[in-house]
């Protein structure tokens, strides 16, 4: 996907104007956990993910969309992930 759309759905996950990769990657790299909540976010809304290993594969596809933008807090948001997740188990 081109950068464009994905710096629009990045500056309203953030809440604030992200005009270029690097601007949105101080922003992911600055608050992870931010873009990971809208990542399960999304996975929960989602109907085609009906269970834990649905959802961390969504949020997979979508951390390999925004590659080029998340720089080195990749790892970060997918264990944010992961833990986010694993508390759906607990509710029930």
């Amino acid at each position: 996907m081109p950068a464009e759309p994905l710096l629009r759905q990045l500056s309203r996950i953030y809440g604030q104007p992200l005009d270029s990769p690097a601007s949105a990657r101080q922003a992911v790299e600055a608050a992870p956990e931010t873009l990971a909540a809208a990542l399960v976010a999304e996975a929960a809304e989602n109907d085609d993910v009906a269970d834990d290993q649905a959802a961390l594969a969504y949020c997979e596809a979508r951390l390999a969309e925004l590659a080029d933008l998340t720089g080195q807090a990749a790892p970060a948001i997918r264990a944010a992930c992961r833990a986010r997740i694993a508390r759906w188990a607990t509710l029930g």
